[in-house]
């Protein structure tokens, strides 16, 4: 296993970690349907890709413009996974109800 491979196997598992602890503490979190307003690869130089992904929503009136960033394996796996959303798609997505600026995707919501 080479040094690049090493980087993004050991990225890869502590954002997805971090994901999974997100996606428990944000359980009792509200959930609304957002329109996905754009999708933007990022591809460090070290580690994995992860896809950001850009949404809109309206609560109580107002229009709140977010994101979220989702960690993937590859760069393949990052394309395709960006792909598959299309411009104004509703997703479902976790907001806080503290804090509407902070927000969760997660497919497993969907």
């Amino acid at each position: 296993m080479g040094f690049g491979v090493a980087d993004l196997v050991v990225t890869y598992f502590l954002k997805s970690t971090v994901r999974a602890f997100l996606y428990v503490m944000s359980s009792g979190w509200e959930r609304t349907t957002a329109i996905v307003t754009g999708q933007v690869i990022l591809e460090p130089f070290l580690g994995c890709p992860s896809v950001k992904l850009c949404y809109k929503f309206d609560l109580n009136g107002q229009v709140i413009n977010s994101w979220n960033k989702v960690p993937l394996p590859t760069m393949y796996d990052a394309r395709t996974y960006a792909a598959s959303f299309s411009h104004n798609m509703p997703r479902i997505i976790r907001v806080n109800p503290k804090n509407p600026q902070e927000t969760r995707f997660f497919e497993l919501d969907q």
